[in-house]
């Protein structure tokens, strides 16, 4: 006979719980959260923490009045929870940011602020090392920048047509490599300028131009997100 698998957790049964894990537990001076995710020390030993499982266990089948939970499950649904409502939380500020306001399609809800006020919000794992108003943009702009430099002064001496041997060419002047059919049938081949731009003649040119495509977006990216703020600022 197959073993029944237990009702899954109520909305109710999850804040219980969110609420339980926030509580500070015996005189340790932390939340049995923070108790759970502590190194291992001389006074929080691994038998201390199975104590507090117990006792959170104890705590919530008196004060729930649906099926009883075992201490193992409630650790393993507390772990779910805070890798779940993290994650719709990370996505929620997201989109905060970006549009400015709400309302948007958000999967925010009371559980997820329960469980993040027991977490934390500004963590790092939750807000990254740096904060919000940090624009990485502007960082990937700035090292972009440099990165095209570099490549335009590297592709000038290095891109040509030819696959067999490279020639320099100048950054003054741009050359291509033209076949050309003398008057005895013979080929030969003559270097002449180039009387118009190519974005694709070489790798080394494809590539370049995508990163200045890539710089061109980033660019028009923060004028939208100064102009977002510039209006926030007003209101």
């Amino acid at each position: 006979m197959a073993k029944q698998r237990a009702p899954n957790f109520t909305l109710q049964e999850n804040i219980l719980l969110a609420h339980l894990m926030g509580e500070d537990y015996s005189n340790f001076g932390m939340s049995r959260h923070k108790l759970d995710r502590h190194r291992f020390t001389s006074q929080i030993s691994s038998s201390v923490k199975k104590e507090m499982w117990g006792n959170v266990e104890t705590a919530f089948n008196s004060n729930s009045t649906g099926t009883q939970r075992k201490g193992s499950d409630l650790e393993k649904k507390w772990e779910n929870l805070t890798s779940t409502q993290r994650g719709i939380y990370q996505d929620h500020q997201r989109m905060l940011t970006l549009t400015g306001r709400p309302p948007f399609n958000s999967k925010c809800t009371i559980l997820t602020e329960a469980v993040m006020n027991v977490i934390g919000k500004e963590g790092v794992d939750v807000m990254g090392i740096g904060p919000r108003s940090l624009d990485t943009s502007m960082l990937q702009l700035t090292h972009m920048r440099d990165d095209d430099q570099q490549d335009t002064e590297n592709n000038m001496t290095t891109c040509t047509s030819s696959g067999a041997m490279s020639t320099p060419v100048s950054v003054n002047q741009k050359r291509r490599y033209t076949p050309s059919v003398s008057e005895n049938g013979s080929s030969s081949s003559a270097i002449s300028p180039r009387d118009e731009p190519s974005h694709s003649c070489c790798s080394h040119c494809s590539l370049h131009e995508i990163k200045r495509l890539k710089k061109r977006k980033l660019e028009l990216q923060i004028r939208f997100y100064e102009a977002q703020l510039a209006r926030l600022g007003e209101e």
